[in-house]
């Protein structure tokens, strides 16, 4: 093969692999040439990137947000479901917008950008409330930015908002969307309503045989009875052994003792600090304090800023210095005067000391106890689950290897994919336990899985027998199934009988005579009704048929508690004039129009990223935030 090799290089075939070579170097670079898996960006827009670096920085900072808001989501379950693909697609958007930005010549200046950055509270010195360079660089280490890139990312941020706000600063709203939503909330109809009770259409007999036949297969599928599964659950909860453990009183006096230290209140005091500029100052300020003129009197007369800090630990004071001096000054002694780390100068006079308390054995023997006891119980639980497993490997059931090992089993005689039992109530022992659930109807029949999290512990299910799902015979639900046939018929001719009344009106008959005839009694004469009132008439979808219908039709529906029949004549309908109320008409308009320049917006930017011509690399993508499913396919394979 390498003679081979040495023979072809020395052909014309090298030189037109040489030639290709040094072609693709002068478009490409060697770099790209050689890197044999194209892009390492996950998408190009205009001239800028977005890597997988700063996708992953974007992915972390919103689960940081979400945890703080109580949402505890890792970062593979935000993968799974797609939050990082969301959350590229509004940093695509971002740099398209900052891009077009950049191609017409709009930037936000440096002053903007640096008011923006000195508007954020973890930047600024917490005593003076100025600008903090130190306080700035550990916010960017916090959000693991660099100083260019954050600001260029605030740059951005402002620069978009600007350009967005120029391109749709001109729309308006029509006046006549003002006039649709006037008309809409003022609008009234003058109606006429009658019912009749349920029993107008009288008795309905009972199914035949073969009515009933036809009923319950119409009904097959409200009448199936969901698969159940018969389930053991086997916990391993550290709990559960705590009894088991003996701390004898030895153990605990040593866990004491090498506790103590981290145990022991730390001294803390109340002082009051001025700031000053310099020496000069900070002398001046001592000297009132010492002729008993109070802190902030003297923060007063020397333009100072003056700050108390109550019952804080050494580690509170937020400048070393301060905090040396505060805590070597006896209390109500004279002031002292320290140069500070975070400002030039500083006045301190110590208020009042609270001493350090040693940790007391007996107020802490029950959280020793308590803590010794979950160590050894977690031993212990190893020890079962070792066990158990063990057990399982030999033949043993699931229940005999549980109680072999000592860990409680939990059985359960039945229980749908929805948690509920065959009697339709829930399952105490699984609520709430959506993944149990779905774990035991993954598993086949006669097997278990593996321990899942569940609660303060972990549990295996077993699935001990499956009860195929089925349709409840005709024996079984005759009765109710007769009822619901004559339901369902009484309120077909309920609507029939309403029908009939329309078709009357329709016919030449006044609404008084149709309704008459057919066994209505009027309830409401003429009243004029506003959206609202008419919401509360008691039958679902007549006040939309009378809202919604021309003058003199006939608007009906069935009683909300199937009682009775409404039907009701739309008499008038009154349209108050625009003309008469502008400022109404103006604030609805304005209203409108926020809703459309959000919209316009959407859509600017929308057209903005479509031109931009974004080069996605979604092999990238799939590669650098890797779902589960991939990964286990890999695993697979």
């Amino acid at each position: 093969m390498l003679a081979q090799l040495r023979t072809l290089t020395r052909g014309v075939f090298a030189w037109v692999l040489l030639a290709l070579l040094i072609v693709a170097f002068a478009i490409w670079g060697v770099n790209d040439v050689f890197s044999g898996a194209g892009s390492q960006n996950l998408a190009e827009i205009g001239g800028r990137k977005v890597t997988p670096a700063q996708l992953s920085r974007e992915l972390e900072l919103t689960l940081r947000g979400e945890r703080e808001r109580g949402n505890n989501l890792s970062q593979q379950d935000a993968i799974d479901a797609g939050l990082h693909t969301r959350l590229l697609e509004g940093m695509i958007g971002r740099n398209a917008i900052y891009a077009y930005a950049e191609k017409v010549g709009v930037s936000a200046s440096d002053a903007l950008v640096a008011n923006r950055i000195r508007d954020i509270p973890a930047v600024l010195n917490p005593v003076s409330g100025a600008f903090d360079d130190a306080a700035y660089q550990q916010f960017l280490g916090q959000l693991r930015y660099t100083q260019t890139d954050f600001e260029d990312e605030i740059r951005g941020e402002i620069t978009g908002q600007m350009l967005l706000s120029a391109l749709v600063a001109g729309v308006r709203a029509p006046t006549s969307f003002g006039e649709l939503a006037f008309a809409y909330e003022t609008e009234t109809r003058v109606v006429t309503i009658a019912d009749a009770p349920a029993s107008v259409v009288g008795q309905v007999p009972a199914p035949t045989a073969e009515q009933l036949q036809t009923f319950y297969e119409q009904n097959a599928e409200r009448l199936r009875i969901p698969e159940f599964r018969a389930l053991t659950l086997v916990h391993a909860r550290a709990r559960d052994f705590m009894a088991r453990v003996d701390v004898p009183e030895a153990r605990l006096r040593e866990e004491f003792d090498a506790r103590a230290p981290a145990l022991t209140r730390p001294e803390r005091r109340s002082y009051v600090r001025l700031s000053a500029q310099n020496q000069a100052q900070a002398n001046d300020a001592a000297a009132r304090l010492t002729r008993g003129e109070s802190p902030e009197a003297v923060a007063s007369a020397l333009g100072v800023q003056v700050t108390r800090g109550e019952n804080q630990a050494r580690t509170e004071v937020p400048d070393s210095r301060v905090a040396e001096a505060v805590f070597t000054t006896p209390a109500r002694a004279a002031p002292r005067v320290v140069q500070g780390q975070l400002t030039p100068w500083a006045v301190i006079r110590v208020e009042s000391i609270t001493p350090a308390v040693a940790p007391n054995f007996a107020e802490q023997r029950e959280q020793l106890r308590e803590l010794i006891a979950a160590d050894e119980a977690a031993n212990l639980l190893n020890d079962a689950i070792r066990t158990f497993e063990d057990a399982r490997a030999a033949g043993a059931t699931l229940s005999e290897a549980a109680r072999q090992a000592g860990l409680p089993a939990t059985s359960i005689d039945a229980v749908s994919a929805q948690g509920l039992a065959q009697n339709g109530q829930p399952v105490e022992a699984l609520a709430e336990q959506a993944e149990i659930l779905s774990t035991a109807f993954e598993t086949p029949e006669g097997e278990a899985s593996d321990f899942i999290p569940m609660g303060d512990g972990d549990v295996v299910v077993g699935v001990e027998r499956i009860i195929a799902a089925s349709v409840r015979p005709l024996a079984e639900v005759r009765d109710d199934l007769a009822q619901a046939w004559v339901v369902r018929e009484r309120v077909r001719l309920m609507r029939e009988r309403a029908a009939a009344v329309a078709e009357a009106v329709q016919g030449g008959q006044t609404f008084a005579q149709a309704v008459r005839a057919n066994g209505f009694r009027v309830r409401l004469q003429s009243a004029e009704l506003n959206r609202e009132r008419a919401s509360q008439i008691p039958a679902e979808g007549v006040a939309g048929q009378l809202f919604g219908g021309a003058e003199g039709s006939v608007a009906s529906g069935i009683a909300n508690d199937g009682s009775a029949i409404l039907v009701a004549q739309l008499e008038r309908i009154n349209r108050p004039d625009p003309d008469q109320a502008p400022q109404i008409v103006e604030a609805a308009r304005a209203q409108f129009q926020q809703g459309l320049g959000g919209s316009l917006g959407e859509a600017v930017e929308g057209q903005i990223v479509a031109s931009a011509r974004v080069r996605r690399n979604e092999e990238l993508l799939a590669r650098a935030f890797r779902s589960s499913a991939a990964a286990e396919e890999d695993a697979a394979q």
